[in-house]
């Protein structure tokens, strides 16, 4: 392991378009550097390595040779994530999954026990997590301003972005469906902000781009909970313009309200004490910084790995019952389902 000081030795798998983010996060950062990528296009695996002045592989193998590599981030379409993920943990290196873990429950909680086995340290690109509203809103949270979190909405609709007709996401065999896709996001925030786990899902998905979809492009999760909260969570990629994006966060407590609605807002909180806004945005650049900086905190034991891997796990459980209740058009409590 890289001595205390000097910079973590990542590589990683998959250089299609979220692996571009972390790449641009590791130029900035001081505790991590990229050492090598791969790819299974190896010509094109050959290019960024030779952009980002790093060591460039065809295989997977060959990159988990390379004694420079201690960490690996997996950047590869969904239905890979188990098995490369076991495959990267096997080899000794500490591992950074994109969301999701895995598609299902018992391959997220596979995953988690080799790393815990291990001793290495497994972490899951839940990167909104690290945003800035998404932090100012826990802080309200944590320092009780609002009280007893009871409500959460999420909103997160954007326009289609996709490569084709012919993307693995629209394959619900290979991509788990939107709830998994995209969805794992919005129901990590919202029981992160809620701070228990749900226990219970409603769905219910439109083919907003075209009928001859086989996932839902637009999808709308109702969270339930053991202590009486709720939470409801919408996620769509079917807007128009393309270009469009609207995000709205709100989350309703007890002694007071804490939403983000509009971009000139910023973060708003209405407490007993008055109005308190702060003018911060979900940029992703800082994000993906954040979010590398805890990995690296975690395999250094300077911190814990965020978010935890019961969090993870959960997100995954919750969202197989989503796909789940869109199939059977009911509410699926969690970890019930088939």
């Amino acid at each position: 392991m890289t001595e205390q000081g000097t910079p973590l030795g990542v590589g990683i798998v998959g250089v299609g378009g979220i692996a571009l983010s972390h790449m641009a996060a590791l130029r900035t950062m001081t505790s991590a550097t990229l050492v090598a990528v791969c790819d299974v296009a190896a010509d094109h695996a050959a290019e960024v390595a030779h952009l980002e002045r790093c060591a460039g592989y065809g295989s997977v193998e060959e990159l988990l040779d390379d004694d420079e590599v201690e960490a690996v981030i997996v950047c590869t379409p969904n239905m890979t994530h188990e098995q490369l993920g076991l495959q990267v943990l096997a080899a000794g290196k500490h591992l950074l999954m994109e969301k999701p873990l895995a598609l299902t429950g018992a391959g997220a909680r596979s995953l988690a026990a080799e790393a815990t086995a291990r001793g290495l340290a497994l972490a899951v690109g839940h990167t909104h997590r690290f945003t800035d509203q998404s932090l100012a809103i826990r802080r309200v949270i944590d320092r009780g301003d609002i009280g007893v979190p009871r409500f959460v909405r999420i909103v997160i609709n954007g326009g289609w972005i996709w490569p084709g007709w012919q993307s693995w996401v629209l394959n619900p065999e290979l991509s788990g469906g939107h709830s998994l896709h995209n969805g794992v996001h919005l129901v990590d925030l919202a029981t992160w902000w809620i701070g228990e786990p749900a226990t219970s899902v409603f769905s219910v998905g439109q083919h907003a781009t075209s009928e001859a979809l086989d996932i839902y492009d637009y999808l709308v999760m109702e969270l339930g909970f053991d202590g009486g909260a709720a939470a409801v969570c919408e996620i769509s990629r079917g807007e128009r313009p393309r270009s469009a994006g609207y995000l709205e966060l709100t989350v309703v407590g007890t002694e007071g309200v804490v939403s983000r609605t509009w971009d000139a807002e910023g973060v708003l909180a209405w407490t007993d004490t008055g109005l308190t806004a702060w003018g911060v945005d979900g940029a992703g650049d800082r994000a993906f910084v954040r979010e590398l900086e805890a990995f690296v905190a975690a395999i250094r034991g300077d911190g814990e790995v965020v978010p935890p891997l019961s969090a993870a796990i959960h997100a995954v459980d919750i969202a197989v019952a989503s796909e789940e209740s869109l199939r059977e058009s009911r509410t699926i409590r969690i970890g019930a389902s088939a």
